[in-house]
């Protein structure tokens, strides 16, 4: 769970490392053999660990390089401008401040400058002599967000699209729900004899049916604008919808999970909207269309 994610490590010519957010004492025996590390995406518990790496090459998605190397377009993922609106009141405390870091997590949340050797684009492949790595342009969680597929042994590595028993989170400015169930679906379709999460166990096909994973896990945020649109039978504003139980499932609930379950719910709206099911009426009320 945050601050860490899991990682995988491909011994190869060269080695290779996707993600660095697994804590110092993960990788005690690991920091002089990586060679190049591949960055899934730019959220803090996938990226905290990178000075364990100085002397690897490290690569990064094209669509979220620029966050990398500026705090300010790095700041613009989160979507925090919109706090006040959906929150009805400033925000009071930065997510650094609620949270205390591990002592195997070298740095605070925030913005982590890095400086990167290699951009990474759908299709991009890394042989390592008895691996091959395919990058898969998987965004939906994020703009910028890759999967990979270890072709040779069939394991694939789907990063953030986590199989959380939450369901997916979109709940960034840069996030996108329609994207991410394209995503899944590509991720549906490859049936892994192995998938790896970022926040979860190993999943073998010999134990679980991995399509059905990956359906399941994209029917529980289906399932929420489902209920979204059952309850816009009268006009509703949004704080109305926002504090219904079906809209936060978080077992925890902080400022930070609340408003992130209203981003979430925000693009729910949007997407209902551009379908033509629901209206925005007066005095921000919304309703189903009739």
């Amino acid at each position: 769970m945050f601050p860490y994610c899991n990682s995988v490590f491909i011994n190869g010519d060269p080695s290779v490392l996707i993600d660095v957010g697994s804590g110092g004492r993960a990788y005690h025996q690991l920091r002089k053999q990586v060679d190049i590390v591949l960055l899934s995406h730019n959220h803090f518990d996938h990226i905290n660990g990178i000075s364990f790496f100085p002397n690897a090459q490290v690569w990064a998605s094209r669509e979220e390089a620029p966050g990398y190397q500026d705090a300010s377009v790095y700041a613009s993922y989160n979507g925090y401008q919109h706090w006040e609106k959906l929150m009805g009141q400033p925000r009071k405390q930065r997510l650094a401040q609620t949270t205390v870091m591990p002592d195997d997590i070298p740095v605070q949340p925030g913005f982590i400058p890095i400086d990167l050797d290699g951009i990474i684009d759908d299709g991009l492949k890394w042989d390592t002599g008895k691996e091959q790595i395919i990058a898969l342009h998987t965004p939906g969680h994020s703009h910028g967000h890759y999967s990979f597929w270890l072709e040779s042994s069939g394991i694939l590595f789907s990063g953030d699209i986590d199989l959380s028993p939450y369901g997916p989170w979109y709940g960034a400015e840069n996030s996108d729900f329609d994207q991410l169930e394209a995503s899944v679906r590509k991720l549906e379709q490859i049936d892994p004899a192995v998938l790896i999460t970022s926040h979860r166990r190993m999943f073998k096909r010999e134990e679980a049916d991995i399509p059905q994973l990956l359906r399941d896990y994209l029917d529980i945020a289906l399932q929420k604008e489902h209920h979204v649109l059952e309850y816009l039978e009268k006009p509703r504003t949004f704080a109305d919808i926002a504090d219904q139980p079906f809209i936060s499932t978080y077992p925890t609930q902080t400022e930070h999970t609340k408003f992130w379950s209203r981003m979430m719910l925000l693009k729910h709206l949007k997407r209902l909207k551009a379908q033509g099911l629901i209206v925005e009426g007066e005095e921000g009320h919304w309703y189903r269309y009739r």
